[in-house]
C-alpha cells in the first residue's frame, strides 16, 4: 500500500498537468490583478508556454506574463509602452508591438524567459497607426501600418532585422484612402495584405508584394457600390483566403464573404454567407485544413459568436459568447483551436473542437 500511494499521487499530478490539452471544459489560464487589461496572447508549442500581454490601467505601462500549466512562471513590466500584440518565432523569441508615450510604434524583442534583447521605435509621421506585424524564419519583423491625412492615407512597411535595426522602409499608395488590417508572409517571403478602401464606395482589397515590398498584383472586390472590406486572411498551401464584410440592402447590414486566391491572383473560390441573422463582422478568421474558425460580431445586436465552418463555409457549430465575457482571440494549441475569453478578471481557455 505504501508503494501504491506515491504512484497514485504521481498519476493524478500528471493527468492534471495534461488537462489543458485534453479537457473541453473552460479552464482558467490566468487570474488578472486589479487594473490589468489583456490585449493579446500567443502560444509556443516548443516550450508549451503561453505569453499573455496587456496594459495597466491609469498608467502608460504594460505587462507580459509567461504561463505554463496554469502557473505563472515569470512576469515583467514594460514601461512607457502600451503593448497591443505579441508573437513568438520558431526559436522561442518573443516579440511585442505597441505604442510609446509619444505615439511612436514600438517593437520589442525578448528571450523566452522575458529578458529584453532590443527595442526599436518607428515614427514616420504624427499619426502613424499600427495595423499588424509578422516574423519570418530569419527573425526579421515586418510592421504594417498606415498614416492618415484627412481623406487620404498611405500604407507603410518597416522591416527590422534580428538585431533590432531598421533595414527597409516602403510607402505604398494602394488607393486614395486605404486601411490595411492584416499582413502575412509566405514561405517564399512574399507578403499578402488585406483591408478596405474608404473612398466613396468601400472595397475589399488584397495586395501581394515581393520580399522588397514591390507590388506584384492587387485585386479589389466591390458588391455593386455597397460597403465592403477585408478584415482578416490566412494561408492554405499555395492559396490565400480573405475574410471580410460585404454590404447589402439596409443600413450597416453586412454579410460575410470568403475569397480564395491563387498565388498568381486568380480567384478560385467565392462564398457569401449570413451567419448572425443581423449584420456580420468578422473579428478573427483561422483556417485549419478543411475547417475554419471564426469570431463573429453582430453589429446590430452586439452579440458575439464562436463559429466552426466546413470547407464550403457552412456552419458546423455556432455558439453565442455570453455578454459578460470579453473575447480575446482564437489560438492554435498543439493542433487544436482554443477560444480565449476574460470574465470577472479571470482568463479562460475553451477548446472549440
Amino acid at each position: 500500500m505504501k508503494k501504491i500511494f506515491p504512484l497514485l499521487i504521481f498519476v493524478l499530478f500528471f493527468i492534471s498537468n495534461l488537462s489543458i490539452c485534453l479537457s473541453n471544459e473552460d479552464l482558467i489560464l490566468y487570474e488578472l490583478k486589479n487594473g490589468e487589461n489583456i490585449f493579446d496572447i500567443s502560444y509556443d508549442p516548443k516550450i508549451d508556454s503561453f505569453y499573455i500581454v496587456g496594459t495597466i490601467r491609469d498608467t502608460n505601462n504594460s505587462f507580459i506574463i509567461k504561463s505554463k500549466n496554469g502557473q505563472v512562471l515569470r512576469k515583467e513590466i514594460i514601461e512607457d509602452v502600451k503593448v497591443s500584440g505579441v508573437m513568438n518565432d520558431k526559436f522561442s523569441n518573443v516579440y511585442l508591438v505597441g505604442n510609446s508615450k509619444d505615439r511612436g510604434i514600438m517593437v520589442i524583442k525578448l528571450t523566452s524567459s522575458l529578458n529584453k534583447r532590443w527595442e526599436t521605435k518607428i515614427r514616420l509621421s504624427e499619426r502613424d497607426i499600427l495595423s499588424s506585424f509578422c516574423i519570418n524564419d530569419n527573425q526579421e519583423v515586418t510592421v504594417l501600418g498606415y498614416s492618415p491625412n484627412k481623406r487620404e492615407s498611405d500604407t507603410f512597411f518597416i522591416r527590422i532585422d534580428r538585431n533590432g535595426k531598421i533595414i527597409d522602409k516602403k510607402i505604398v499608395d494602394v488607393a486614395p484612402f486605404e486601411r490595411p488590417y492584416k499582413i502575412l508572409e509566405d514561405k517564399d517571403n512574399n507578403f499578402y495584405v488585406t483591408g478596405e478602401i474608404r473612398d466613396k464606395n468601400l472595397d475589399i482589397f488584397l495586395l501581394k508584394l515581393s520580399k522588397d515590398y514591390d507590388i506584384l498584383w492587387i485585386d479589389f472586390y466591390d458588391n455593386h457600390n455597397w460597403e465592403d472590406g477585408g478584415l482578416d486572411l490566412d494561408l492554405l498551401g499555395e492559396d490565400v483566403i480573405v475574410a471580410g464584410y460585404s454590404g447589402k440592402e439596409g443600413w450597416y447590414v453586412f454579410d460575410t464573404v470568403f475569397i480564395t486566391y491563387s498565388n498568381e491572383g486568380n480567384i478560385s473560390k467565392f462564398s457569401r454567407k449570413g451567419y448572425s441573422g443581423g449584420s456580420d463582422w468578422i473579428r478573427q478568421f483561422m483556417k485549419k485544413g478543411e475547417y475554419s474558425y471564426v469570431i463573429l460580431w453582430d453589429i446590430l445586436t452586439g452579440k458575439e459568436f464562436s463559429v466552426k465552418l466546413d470547407n464550403h463555409y457552412n456552419i458546423i457549430t455556432i455558439n453565442e459568447i455570453p455578454k459578460e465575457e470579453y473575447t480575446i482571440k482564437i489560438i492554435d494549441v498543439l493542433g487544436d483551436p482554443y477560444l480565449l475569453t476574460e470574465k470577472d478578471y479571470t482568463l479562460y481557455i475553451r477548446n472549440l473542437e
